[in-house]
């Protein structure tokens, strides 16, 4: 079975310490557009000081400026986000196969860490053009 990827969602670095200096490198020199932080079944998050996310033609960048959560795997590492076609499916492939991954929400809300084999960090996210019937 297959994870069933359906597009790029995000990619993300840590700029710990360095979030101005960042902003000003990605969106005043690469002139990126800078948009609200979006996850998902929450409220839009405008002038976070532990980052911001940037957008160009459909796909985000996630600039984070916190503390590591220590705990592989480790969202507010660099990591690559994909969509997905139905994240429970994705849930399910995960513990059938004994990925050991990290979860935030519920539901269609739910994102998902986990890492590939040399450590790093792969997300994904219930792709929100898709509608999960169940």
């Amino acid at each position: 079975m297959s994870m069933n990827i359906t597009r790029m969602n995000h990619a993300a670095v840590n700029v710990l310490g360095k979030v101005d200096e960042a902003r000003a490198f990605y969106v005043d020199l690469l002139g990126l557009p800078e948009v609200p932080i979006q996850l998902p079944g929450m409220e839009p998050i405008r002038n976070s000081d532990l980052g911001f996310w940037l957008e160009k033609e459909g796909v985000q960048m996630h600039v984070i400026g916190r503390e590591s959560m220590g705990e592989a795997p480790d969202p507010t590492q660099f990591h690559v986000s994909w969509f997905v076609e139905d994240i429970d499916a994705v849930a399910v492939e995960l513990a059938d196969r004994d990925v050991h991954n990290r979860t935030m929400g519920e539901g269609d809300h739910r994102i998902i860490w986990i890492l590939d084999p040399s450590g790093n960090v792969v997300e994904f996210q219930q792709d929100p053009n898709i509608e999960v019937t169940q």
